[in-house]
């Protein structure tokens, strides 16, 4: 980055546009990347509509792509008038073409979209689930045999070795 800042001082609007040498064309010194991280320090910052060239500080409406320009800041910069940063965040982040349209969620995991249907269903089954225990304990109870001589003798002979 401060290298890209170095040849934006140097050079200026040249260092992001390709140029063409000996009939060949070389690619810009500043990426299209790295000037979009610049661009987007520059509105973090507040600094967006002027550049100084000493310092390196901010970035110049001129530089940006034609299709990323609005024309509320082509005018307001043309008419020299100052503009406030609620209004130029509001030109650049909402209205902008380069700007994200729609927000959309991430997707997330499987396991994380569907959470909501599963704990659903995990309430679903925990309401009818005190019952459900104890019908099955009160059917473990009836399946245990009954108590008296006629069991025990059955116990015997199911262990004696005749």
């Amino acid at each position: 980055m401060r290298s890209a800042v170095r040849k934006l001082c140097q050079q200026g609007v040249e260092a992001l546009r390709p140029q063409k040498v000996n009939e060949k064309w070389r690619r810009p010194a500043i990426s299209r990347r790295v000037a979009g991280d610049l661009r987007k320090a520059a509105i973090r910052a507040g600094t967006y509509g002027k550049f100084d060239a000493e310092t390196g500080v901010g970035w110049d409406p001129a530089w940006d792509a034609p299709e990323r320009r609005h024309p509320l800041l082509d005018a307001a910069s043309a008419a020299g008038g100052d503009v406030s940063n609620e209004m130029l965040d509001s030109i650049l982040l909402k209205t902008n073409k380069g700007a994200i349209q729609s927000i959309r969620p991430p997707k997330e995991t499987k396991r994380e979209r569907t959470r909501e249907a599963r704990a659903q269903k995990i309430e679903n089954l925990l309401k009818g689930a005190d019952d459900k225990i104890e019908e099955y304990r009160k059917e473990l109870e009836a399946n245990k045999p009954k108590p008296g001589i006629e069991e025990e003798f059955k116990q015997a002979m199911k262990g004696s070795r005749y």
